[in-house]
């Protein structure tokens, strides 16, 4: 197929080569433009005052953008906060106050129904960070009212912030008092430490238990139990609360959330692998040649899902583009044969070249990514000169792929060659 062949000779590195210096002095604004034409995904973050909500907000997203006093009001306890740099949308409550529990109650119970009650998916609540001060331990019954009653069915995640001035003991009772409850909308329960103050905590991130020492000179906690040994970070499980957040977002929110955090590129390049087994697994080609744009499409989404939206609509198009004009100047007895065998396999061969396709659009992305953000971590100067982006080996790495998926299944070669 063409367009295996052509990126074969690492087009798509070429590509970014070409383009690396605009790249490098046009992201934002390049992001900027992608933001306004993205889904993007609405995060809910409730909690009592004090529990930390801010704190984690600034955390997860990597900038202050829960500015006390920010945001638009939208009811008496809701702000909604769009940051202009960033495709998420977040309705940040302001703090459930002794004493005016029931009010706060009523006014999400309103706000629920208000968003509910639109048409259209993307302007719903997708998910509710409910954000709990680990140290007070404690679960009032008003907090079950409101996750029961008003947060159900929308998909709530616990999230016991100030994990790290909190005793094992606190945070295990919780965790009963929260599974206890039952609560048919709950999607876990995630120790966190958005902004920490303790090096020294008193209990294991891996087993849980108490038996630990700290060793304040190199920061680790050693755990007797399971003999863990890890360096204290200054926040924890963030990343965990990340990935299982985009997971529960509606699809096509997902590559917008993803790209909005700054935990990690594990989850890019999971949500990237995603897309590939996808659309390898269910492209069928046709005599006509129009599943060819689902192709195009896929290494489009990969390109945006790295940042690159203006490269991934400038290679999609000229991909579909190159592989309709080859694929229609076949004869119409080629193109039967093609689909003739192609059905006998089952459509393996088809799906193998897709899949491979997927594969190496995606490995440059994710070798770019890494280095820009090793570059950023040492605050180092974007340089053209520091990109290695090289890809020697790729028409062996394409016959070696191909050879294994028509041993294995698809979605196994994906697994064994995704970083190989």
């Amino acid at each position: 197929m063409a367009s295996l062949d052509s990126f074969n000779g690492g087009v798509v590195e070429q590509l970014i080569v070409d383009d690396i210096e605009t790249i490098a002095q046009q992201f934002q604004e390049s992001f900027n433009e992608c933001v306004k034409h993205v889904q993007k995904p609405n995060v809910l973050i409730a909690g009592v005052t004090g529990s930390g909500k801010s704190s984690l907000v600034n955390a997860v997203f990597g900038s202050q953008i829960a500015q006390v006093g920010d945001g638009i009001p939208v009811t008496e306890h809701y702000l909604r906060i769009e940051p202009p740099d960033k495709p998420v949308v977040i309705y940040d409550s302001k703090g459930l106050e002794d004493g005016r529990h029931e009010e706060f109650i009523n006014d999400t119970r309103l706000f629920f129904e208000t968003m509910r009650s639109k048409p259209l998916l993307r302007d719903h609540i997708h998910v509710v960070w409910y954000v709990i001060n680990s140290a007070c331990g404690r679960f009032e019954p008003f907090e079950e009212i409101l996750i029961r009653e008003i947060f159900a069915p929308t998909p709530v995640i616990f999230i016991l912030n100030k994990s790290d001035v909190s005793s094992g003991s606190q945070l295990d009772t919780l965790e009963t008092l929260i599974q206890n409850c039952a609560f048919e909308n709950s999607k876990g329960i995630y120790r966190t430490v958005a902004n920490r103050k303790n090096y020294s905590q008193s209990w294991c991130t891996e087993c849980y238990s108490d038996d630990v020492m700290f060793k304040k000179k190199s920061n680790q906690l050693f755990c007797e139990n399971c003999e863990n040994v890890e360096v204290i970070k200054p926040t924890l499980n963030l990343g965990a609360l990340i990935e299982t957040t985009a997971e529960l977002l509606p699809d096509l929110a997902k590559e917008a959330f993803l790209f909005s955090q700054v935990e990690s590129l594990q989850d890019k390049d999971k949500r990237a692998r995603e897309l590939v087994i996808r659309y390898a697994t269910n492209i069928s080609m046709d005599v006509s040649g129009n599943a060819l744009s689902e192709v195009g499409e896929m290494v489009g989404r990969i390109f945006v899902l790295w940042g690159w939206n203006f490269l991934g609509y400038k290679v999609s198009n000229s991909l579909i583009e190159e592989m309709k004009e080859e694929y229609k100047s076949q004869e119409l007895s080629v193109r039967l044969a093609m689909i003739a065998a192609d059905t006998i396999l089952k459509r393996k061969l088809s799906r193998s070249v897709i899949a491979c396709l997927g594969v190496m659009v995606n490995r440059p992305l994710r070798t770019l990514s890494e280095q820009l953000l090793t570059l950023v971590e040492k605050n180092e100067p974007i340089d053209v000169s520091n990109f290695d982006l090289s890809s020697d080996g790729s028409e062996e790495f394409a016959d070696q792929f191909m050879k294994s998926a028509f041993e294995e299944s698809i979605v196994s070669t994906i697994d064994i060659y995704w970083y190989d």
